[in-house]
């Protein structure tokens, strides 16, 4: 009996160590992509905010093409890009998160 209790406190001390030292290389992730999340999140809120205003949005459109046709062209079409990108960045998060989750 005495053994046992020894084995599995032996065992107790080699799953506490692992759990923390999982636990360290968890908040290590965690400290990298929190920056990055904080950076996604300020570009949700700005869309979010531009999507209340569409006023200020046609009317800044309206001025730039009324200065510079040919460069508010170019960044159309790279705006359009970064939409079209962005669009499918988030497709592909949202069928990739349901299958991280069940892990």
């Amino acid at each position: 009996m005495r053994e046992r209790l020894i084995a599995l406190r032996v065992r107790r001390a080699s799953l506490v160590a692992r759990a923390e030292a999982e636990r360290s290389v968890l908040e290590g992730w965690l400290v990298r992509t929190d920056r990055w999340s904080r950076w996604a999140g300020a570009g949700v809120s700005l869309l979010g905010e531009l999507r209340r205003r569409p006023l200020l949005i046609a009317g800044a459109a309206a001025l730039l093409f009324a200065l510079r046709p040919k460069r508010v062209l170019r960044w159309a079409v790279r705006g359009w890009s970064l939409w079209q990108l962005a669009r499918r960045v988030r497709a592909s998060w949202r069928r990739l998160a349901p299958a991280a989750s069940t892990r």
